[in-house]
Protein backbone atom coordinates (compact mmCIF):
# COMPACT_ATOMS: atom_id res chain seq x y z
CA UNK A 1 0.00 0.00 0.00
CA UNK A 2 1.42 3.72 -1.33
CA UNK A 3 0.28 7.15 -1.37
CA UNK A 4 -1.70 7.54 -4.75
CA UNK A 5 0.93 8.76 -7.47
CA UNK A 6 -1.36 11.05 -9.26
CA UNK A 7 -3.96 12.89 -6.71
CA UNK A 8 -6.59 11.15 -4.50
CA UNK A 9 -9.95 10.26 -5.59
CA UNK A 10 -12.57 12.72 -4.14
CA UNK A 11 -15.57 10.48 -3.76
CA UNK A 12 -14.82 6.39 -2.51
CA UNK A 13 -18.09 4.74 -2.88
CA UNK A 14 -18.16 0.86 -1.80
CA UNK A 15 -21.00 -1.05 -2.61
CA UNK A 16 -21.64 -3.87 1.12
CA UNK A 17 -24.99 -5.25 0.01
CA UNK A 18 -26.55 -5.60 -3.59
CA UNK A 19 -30.19 -5.35 -1.96
CA UNK A 20 -32.99 -2.88 -1.92
CA UNK A 21 -35.92 -3.16 -0.48
CA UNK A 22 -37.52 -0.64 -2.98
CA UNK A 23 -38.43 -0.95 -6.56
CA UNK A 24 -38.32 3.08 -7.32
CA UNK A 25 -38.99 3.90 -10.83
CA UNK A 26 -35.91 5.98 -11.34
CA UNK A 27 -33.89 3.20 -10.33
CA UNK A 28 -32.44 0.30 -12.57
CA UNK A 29 -33.61 -1.95 -9.53
CA UNK A 30 -37.36 -1.23 -11.03
CA UNK A 31 -36.26 -3.13 -14.02
CA UNK A 32 -33.68 -5.88 -13.10
CA UNK A 33 -33.57 -8.17 -10.44
CA UNK A 34 -29.88 -7.56 -9.01
CA UNK A 35 -31.44 -5.78 -6.05
CA UNK A 36 -33.64 -8.65 -5.04
CA UNK A 37 -32.74 -10.81 -2.04
CA UNK A 38 -32.87 -13.57 -3.49
CA UNK A 39 -29.52 -12.21 -5.26
CA UNK A 40 -28.37 -10.66 -2.55
CA UNK A 41 -24.37 -10.51 -2.98
CA UNK A 42 -22.87 -8.89 -0.06
CA UNK A 43 -19.00 -7.86 0.03
CA UNK A 44 -16.28 -10.04 2.03
CA UNK A 45 -15.81 -8.60 4.93
CA UNK A 46 -11.78 -9.24 4.30
CA UNK A 47 -12.51 -7.34 0.97
CA UNK A 48 -14.19 -4.47 3.03
CA UNK A 49 -11.01 -4.03 5.69
CA UNK A 50 -8.47 -4.64 2.58
CA UNK A 51 -10.15 -1.27 0.86
CA UNK A 52 -10.37 0.72 3.91
CA UNK A 53 -6.92 -0.29 5.15
CA UNK A 54 -5.52 0.67 2.07
CA UNK A 55 -7.26 4.23 2.14
CA UNK A 56 -6.40 4.58 5.79
CA UNK A 57 -2.77 4.06 4.92
CA UNK A 58 -2.64 6.89 2.24
CA UNK A 59 -4.43 9.53 4.38
CA UNK A 60 -7.68 9.34 2.70
CA UNK A 61 -9.22 12.93 3.67
CA UNK A 62 -12.09 12.73 0.99
CA UNK A 63 -15.67 11.06 1.18
CA UNK A 64 -16.23 7.35 1.56
CA UNK A 65 -19.98 5.71 1.29
CA UNK A 66 -21.21 2.81 1.68
CA UNK A 67 -23.06 3.07 -1.08
CA UNK A 68 -24.04 2.10 -5.38
CA UNK A 69 -27.31 0.67 -5.83
CA UNK A 70 -28.27 -1.83 -2.49
CA UNK A 71 -29.92 -0.28 0.75
CA UNK A 72 -26.78 -0.26 3.09
CA UNK A 73 -28.94 0.24 6.49
CA UNK A 74 -30.39 -3.04 5.31
CA UNK A 75 -26.67 -4.49 6.12
CA UNK A 76 -26.67 -5.81 9.56
CA UNK A 77 -22.74 -5.60 9.84
CA UNK A 78 -22.86 -2.07 8.91
CA UNK A 79 -21.97 -0.35 12.16
CA UNK A 80 -19.23 -2.88 12.24
CA UNK A 81 -17.98 -2.32 9.15
CA UNK A 82 -18.44 1.66 9.63
CA UNK A 83 -16.45 1.52 13.05
CA UNK A 84 -13.64 -0.57 11.41
CA UNK A 85 -13.49 2.24 8.38
CA UNK A 86 -13.71 5.38 10.71
CA UNK A 87 -10.56 3.87 12.77
CA UNK A 88 -8.67 3.06 9.25
CA UNK A 89 -9.77 6.81 7.73
CA UNK A 90 -10.00 9.38 10.56
CA UNK A 91 -9.72 12.24 8.45
CA UNK A 92 -12.51 11.07 5.84
CA UNK A 93 -15.64 12.40 5.63
CA UNK A 94 -18.31 9.01 6.35
CA UNK A 95 -21.52 9.66 4.63
CA UNK A 96 -24.84 7.09 4.37
CA UNK A 97 -27.02 7.45 1.65
CA UNK A 98 -30.25 5.70 2.36
CA UNK A 99 -34.09 5.20 1.61
CA UNK A 100 -34.17 5.18 5.67
CA UNK A 101 -36.74 2.41 5.90
CA UNK A 102 -34.43 0.08 8.04
CA UNK A 103 -33.66 3.38 10.56
CA UNK A 104 -34.26 2.93 13.97
CA UNK A 105 -33.17 5.04 17.04
CA UNK A 106 -31.09 2.31 18.30
CA UNK A 107 -29.03 1.80 14.56
CA UNK A 108 -28.22 5.62 14.66
CA UNK A 109 -26.74 5.24 18.06
CA UNK A 110 -24.37 2.26 16.63
CA UNK A 111 -23.68 4.34 13.45
CA UNK A 112 -23.54 7.88 14.82
CA UNK A 113 -20.14 7.60 16.05
CA UNK A 114 -18.45 6.36 13.04
CA UNK A 115 -20.92 8.14 10.59
CA UNK A 116 -20.41 12.11 9.86
CA UNK A 117 -23.74 12.54 7.83
CA UNK A 118 -26.25 10.23 7.20
CA UNK A 119 -28.20 11.16 4.53
CA UNK A 120 -31.98 9.88 3.90
CA UNK A 121 -34.44 10.05 0.41
CA UNK A 122 -37.88 9.30 1.49
CA UNK A 123 -38.97 6.86 -1.94
CA UNK A 124 -42.35 6.52 -0.31
CA UNK A 125 -45.41 8.74 0.57
CA UNK A 126 -44.77 8.66 4.26
CA UNK A 127 -41.76 9.66 6.08
CA UNK A 128 -40.05 6.17 7.91
CA UNK A 129 -41.02 6.46 11.60
CA UNK A 130 -37.66 5.99 12.57
CA UNK A 131 -36.97 8.84 10.79
CA UNK A 132 -39.84 10.42 12.37
CA UNK A 133 -38.29 9.67 15.42
CA UNK A 134 -34.83 11.33 15.00
CA UNK A 135 -35.42 14.22 13.25
CA UNK A 136 -34.38 17.08 13.43
CA UNK A 137 -30.79 15.85 13.71
CA UNK A 138 -27.63 17.44 12.82
CA UNK A 139 -26.23 15.31 11.04
CA UNK A 140 -29.32 13.75 9.40
CA UNK A 141 -30.31 15.11 6.27
CA UNK A 142 -33.94 14.44 4.91
CA UNK A 143 -35.02 14.77 1.25
CA UNK A 144 -38.11 13.69 -0.46
CA UNK A 145 -38.53 11.40 -3.67
CA UNK A 146 -39.36 14.86 -5.39
CA UNK A 147 -35.38 15.95 -5.10
CA UNK A 148 -34.46 12.89 -6.96
CA UNK A 149 -36.91 12.61 -9.78
CA UNK A 150 -36.26 16.20 -10.74
CA UNK A 151 -32.41 15.54 -11.49
CA UNK A 152 -33.29 11.62 -12.04
CA UNK A 153 -30.32 10.02 -14.72
CA UNK A 154 -31.40 7.45 -17.47
CA UNK A 155 -28.48 5.20 -15.86
CA UNK A 156 -26.60 5.49 -18.72
CA UNK A 157 -29.04 4.92 -21.39
CA UNK A 158 -30.23 1.87 -19.26
CA UNK A 159 -33.93 3.83 -18.25
CA UNK A 160 -34.71 4.21 -21.43
CA UNK A 161 -38.52 6.12 -19.94
CA UNK A 162 -36.28 8.75 -18.45
CA UNK A 163 -36.03 11.94 -21.12
CA UNK A 164 -32.61 13.70 -20.75
CA UNK A 165 -30.42 15.46 -21.88
CA UNK A 166 -27.30 13.90 -23.50
CA UNK A 167 -24.05 15.26 -21.73
CA UNK A 168 -21.44 16.96 -23.92
CA UNK A 169 -18.99 16.38 -21.42
CA UNK A 170 -18.15 14.50 -18.48
CA UNK A 171 -15.82 15.63 -15.25
CA UNK A 172 -17.32 13.93 -12.87
CA UNK A 173 -16.04 10.63 -12.61
CA UNK A 174 -12.11 12.02 -12.72
CA UNK A 175 -12.85 12.61 -9.22
CA UNK A 176 -14.45 9.34 -7.63
CA UNK A 177 -14.50 5.85 -7.44
CA UNK A 178 -16.93 2.98 -7.44
CA UNK A 179 -16.01 -0.47 -6.24
CA UNK A 180 -18.92 -3.01 -6.51
CA UNK A 181 -19.59 -6.04 -3.98
CA UNK A 182 -17.48 -8.00 -5.56
CA UNK A 183 -14.79 -6.03 -5.65
CA UNK A 184 -14.65 -4.71 -9.56
CA UNK A 185 -13.90 -1.24 -10.22
CA UNK A 186 -16.86 0.12 -11.99
CA UNK A 187 -16.97 2.61 -14.91
CA UNK A 188 -18.85 5.43 -12.77
CA UNK A 189 -21.94 5.81 -10.65
CA UNK A 190 -23.99 5.30 -13.68
CA UNK A 191 -23.27 2.05 -14.84
CA UNK A 192 -25.54 -0.11 -13.18
CA UNK A 193 -24.98 -3.80 -15.01
CA UNK A 194 -21.12 -3.03 -14.73
CA UNK A 195 -20.71 -3.00 -18.35
CA UNK A 196 -17.11 -1.40 -18.43
CA UNK A 197 -14.93 -2.49 -15.21
CA UNK A 198 -11.53 -2.33 -14.61
CA UNK A 199 -10.28 -4.73 -12.89
CA UNK A 200 -11.01 -6.19 -9.22
CA UNK A 201 -9.57 -4.73 -6.40
CA UNK A 202 -8.53 -7.67 -4.36
CA UNK A 203 -4.90 -8.42 -4.86
CA UNK A 204 -4.33 -5.21 -5.97
CA UNK A 205 -3.60 -1.46 -4.15
CA UNK A 206 -6.21 1.04 -4.76
CA UNK A 207 -3.53 3.30 -6.35
CA UNK A 208 -3.19 0.43 -9.32
CA UNK A 209 -6.20 0.61 -10.28
CA UNK A 210 -7.01 4.00 -9.62
CA UNK A 211 -3.59 4.46 -12.10
CA UNK A 212 -5.08 1.97 -14.31
CA UNK A 213 -4.00 3.44 -18.21
CA UNK A 214 -7.35 1.89 -19.53
CA UNK A 215 -9.30 3.83 -16.96
CA UNK A 216 -7.67 6.92 -17.44
CA UNK A 217 -7.94 7.18 -21.52
CA UNK A 218 -11.45 6.58 -20.77
CA UNK A 219 -11.84 9.18 -18.21
CA UNK A 220 -9.50 11.75 -20.15
CA UNK A 221 -11.47 11.61 -23.16
CA UNK A 222 -14.69 11.80 -21.28
CA UNK A 223 -13.78 14.98 -19.94
CA UNK A 224 -12.90 16.31 -23.52
CA UNK A 225 -16.51 15.16 -24.33
CA UNK A 226 -14.64 12.37 -26.46
CA UNK A 227 -16.84 9.38 -25.39
CA UNK A 228 -15.31 5.94 -26.75
CA UNK A 229 -17.93 4.05 -24.68
CA UNK A 230 -21.30 3.66 -25.73
CA UNK A 231 -22.55 3.72 -21.97
CA UNK A 232 -21.03 7.56 -22.24
CA UNK A 233 -22.58 8.24 -25.34
CA UNK A 234 -26.25 7.82 -23.93
CA UNK A 235 -25.66 9.21 -20.50
CA UNK A 236 -27.82 12.25 -19.79
CA UNK A 237 -29.96 14.07 -17.09
CA UNK A 238 -33.48 16.12 -17.27
CA UNK A 239 -33.82 18.83 -19.45
CA UNK A 240 -33.34 22.13 -16.96
CA UNK A 241 -37.13 23.17 -18.30
CA UNK A 242 -38.51 19.90 -17.06
CA UNK A 243 -36.56 19.51 -13.80
CA UNK A 244 -37.56 22.93 -12.87
CA UNK A 245 -41.18 22.26 -13.70
CA UNK A 246 -40.57 18.90 -10.96
CA UNK A 247 -39.15 21.28 -8.62
CA UNK A 248 -41.72 23.59 -9.01
CA UNK A 249 -44.86 20.68 -8.24
CA UNK A 250 -43.44 19.71 -5.31
CA UNK A 251 -42.85 23.08 -4.00
CA UNK A 252 -46.94 23.25 -4.23
CA UNK A 253 -47.35 20.07 -2.89
CA UNK A 254 -45.58 21.18 -0.09
CA UNK A 255 -47.28 24.05 0.41
CA UNK A 256 -50.97 23.26 -0.24
CA UNK A 257 -53.32 22.52 2.66
CA UNK A 258 -53.75 19.26 4.56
Amino acid sequence: MGVFTDHQPGVVEVETTTYCNRRCTYCPNSIFDRGLRANETQMPEDLWRQIVDDLGAQNFVGQFSPHRYGEPLADERLPELLAHARAAMPHARIAIYSNGDFLTPHLWDRLSPSVDQLIITQHGDVMPAGLRALLPHPRIRYRTRATIEARASNRAGTLTHIPVTLRRSCGVVMSELHIDAHGDLMLCCEDYLGKRTFGNIRGRTLDEIWSDPDRLAVHRGAVRGEFALDACRSCGYFGAAHAEAQLNEAARLREAPG
